[in-house]
């Protein structure tokens, strides 16, 4: 994940996969401590032990600028758990700190990575939550009532931030449009195809909006730096 709180979107996958007694890690690319105390709340109360928690403590907002020197840190993470598979944010244009863990995860993982939809694109002022544009591969599981609630409870864990009132507006601004949202319905989840980092993970019309914005230009230009021998 890439803040505290973006596990939010797989947390009912995450505590099936623990019930269920898989080995499983999460690591968070920023951090700070009230965030990082939230994250360990939550991981426990999804049923990850306290030793695969891990907190690379990159800075929010700058995380593209700094792919180059976090690289050898997620490789050295990467090779300590050897994971059999990861599940990242989607490459997918929403916010330039989930990208940047996007690429990170390739440039250090050789095995299969599946990509979670946030939300995007950041060409629109609204965007669009826990969904892909391009649904080709996408595996949806439905959420019992059971794990509808503890979506609730884990975003409410996180006191410091604004997740819970933003899926609150966004599932009754949906309603009122008479497009139920179902972010407390469904998780999503697809194996990650497209690694192409200088190209967006959309087709047009969105694609030609993101190439058109400022931060798809910081994006590239970010992409390019951390590509450069050292």
């Amino acid at each position: 994940m890439t803040h505290p709180d973006d596990e939010i979107s797989i947390c009912a996958w995450i505590k099936r996969l623990c019930d269920a007694g898989a080995e499983v890690h999460i690591n968070w690319t920023h951090s700070n401590p009230v965030r990082e105390r939230e994250a360990r709340r939550v991981a426990a109360i999804l049923g990850v032990p306290e030793p695969n928690l891990t907190f690379m403590h990159g800075v929010d907002g700058k995380v593209c600028e700094d792919m180059a020197a976090m690289l050898p840190k997620f490789q050295e993470m990467i090779e300590t758990v050897k994971p059999d598979r990861i599940a990242c944010g989607a490459y997918e244009q929403g916010h330039l700190d989930h990208d940047a863990t996007n690429w990170l995860v390739n440039h250090s993982f050789s095995g299969p990575v599946f990509e979670i939809p946030f939300y995007y694109p950041y060409s629109r002022r609204l965007q669009t939550m826990n969904s892909f544009s391009l649904y080709e591969g996408v595996e949806r599981i439905g959420l019992t009532p059971i794990e509808a609630k503890l979506k609730i409870k884990v975003a409410k864990a996180y006191e410091s931030q604004n997740i819970w009132s933003v899926l609150w507006w966004y599932e009754a601004w949906h309603y009122t449009k008479l497009k139920p949202a179902q972010l407390r319905k469904r998780e999503l989840m697809r194996l990650q195809g497209n690694t192409d980092f200088r190209s967006p993970n959309h087709p047009d019309p969105i694609r030609r909006e993101i190439e058109a914005c400022a931060s798809w230009i910081r994006w590239i230009r970010a992409v390019d730096r951390a590509n450069m021998p050292p």
